[in-house]
């Protein structure tokens, strides 16, 4: 609900919003704290398969007549597969976001029936075509789903631990997703951190630890600890008014990632693609012991104000997807307009790299997919390509089947956003 409540917010005057929600990981809650109306249908199945394929029958049986009588003109969801199932039967599109592969079959459920999937640039087509994706149905961004807090306004002074006697600084600990069908065994990493923080001689004098559990197993395994327990929902998202943000919540983590606020990832389950590319940017620690002491680090005000800074500098070159689902929303209910044919304009050398640069910033792409997307010919993308390379802005990759593939190197990002910052200051 967090992603979509940003385009709510922008597109409620011009259009009616009917909202449904399942009874799973504190939704309802949310969308109070949010005052949204919403009807309540259905649950989740837990984690067993028998409970998962009732669940299912049930929702759809739920969803079915409200969706037929409300005739809406499009579903938005992330990936609830009776909801896109219900508007695949009813003759309703059905748009969805793709952000992990590992839930193949739910994804085979979704996809193929999906209108439009919007999907951060860093997958495959490979890897699209496995999970049952269309490729003429996809809207690319760049970056993570998360980038949806960008271009949002600064959050409201209520800051919810302060407003329940938490000062600053907050360790904000989220366990483990163990109801996901990806979940392996349960270990005890994040536990024996929080073990090591609180036995800390700092401890309750410098810093308040504070919990987020998703269950009520888990608010009871940590209640062991001189921890505060919150599991309530809150209007803000909790990440922004937090110092360091630590544990196995995957979309949490790329949400303090794209805040520019230090976050600590002790996922130990095979990650998604999003995952991966996330902790390129941030500590992935699987040992107590360093996931106490690197909290404390950051805990530094100079290395939060560092931290940030190489954040905004990544994230200042992804997008945000709300803002392209709003486009494709308004494009849908557009007047046609006619359009002057713009003049060709000849670009120059140091638009064209910056262009290249841009298309490989956070995707490994082929050269003809290159040549493709700048409308450029095979021999000057093949030279443009090999200056970069040479100049080390970008990298070049092999895979298995001898195929060469190509992404900016780390100097090539932060080129191309101090362009981008030009240009901004200048145009």
């Amino acid at each position: 609900m967090n992603f979509f409540y940003p385009l709510i917010k922008k597109l409620e005057k011009k259009f009616d919003f009917l909202i449904t929600a399942r009874n799973h990981d504190r939704i309802f809650s949310i969308l109070n704290a949010k005052g949204l109306d919403y009807i309540p249908i259905g649950k989740h199945g837990g984690a067993e398969l028998d409970g998962r394929l009732q669940a299912y029958a049930q929702n759809v049986q739920q969803l079915a007549p409200i969706i037929r009588k409300e005739k809406p003109d499009i579903l938005l969801t992330e990936r609830w597969p009776e909801a896109v199932r219900v508007a695949f039967g009813l003759n309703i599109p059905a748009w969805t976001i793709y952000y992990d592969e590992r839930e193949h079959h739910v994804n085979r459920m979704v996809f193929p029936l999906a209108s439009k999937v919007f999907a951060p640039s860093f997958y495959t087509t490979a890897e699209m075509r496995e999970n049952g994706v269309d490729l003429e149905r996809v809207v690319w961004f760049r970056g993570f789903h998360t980038c949806y807090l960008k271009d949002q306004p600064s959050p409201s002074n209520k800051n919810p631990f302060k407003e329940r006697g938490f000062e600053s600084p907050i360790v904000l600990i989220r366990p483990e997703p163990e109801l996901a069908t990806f979940f392996c065994q349960k270990q005890d990493i994040l536990e024996r951190s929080v073990l090591f923080l609180t036995n800390n001689h700092g401890y309750k004098n410098d810093y308040n630890v504070i919990v987020l559990p998703r269950t009520k197993n888990q608010a009871s395994s940590y209640a062991k600890y001189p921890v505060a327990i919150l599991d309530e929902a809150f209007l803000e998202n909790p990440v922004a008014f937090a110092d360091v943000t630590v544990g196995a919540a995957e979309t949490m983590l790329m949400e303090a990632f794209v805040l520019g606020k230090p976050a600590i990832s002790t996922v130990y389950w095979e990650e998604s693609k999003p995952v991966t590319e996330l902790h390129k940017y941030i500590p992935h620690l699987n040992d107590p012991k360093e996931v106490a002491a690197k909290t404390l680090d950051y805990l530094n005000p100079k290395e939060q104000h560092e931290f940030h800074e190489r954040a905004k500098l990544i994230v200042d070159l992804m997008e945000n997807p709300v803002l392209k689902m709003e486009e494709e929303i308004n494009s849908l209910y557009a007047e046609p307009e006619l359009h002057e044919k713009t003049s060709s304009k000849r670009r120059s050398q140091m638009e064209i790299h910056m262009t290249i640069l841009n298309l490989v910033a956070f995707r490994f792409l082929k050269l003809t997919h290159i040549m493709q997307a700048a409308n450029l010919s095979y021999s000057r993308v093949k030279e443009d390509v090999a200056w970069l390379r040479k100049k080390g802005l970008i990298d070049e990759h092999t895979d298995v089947s001898g195929g060469n593939y190509f992404k900016a190197s780390t100097e090539g990002l932060q080129l191309l956003a101090d362009y981008k910052k030009i240009r901004e200051k200048l145009f």
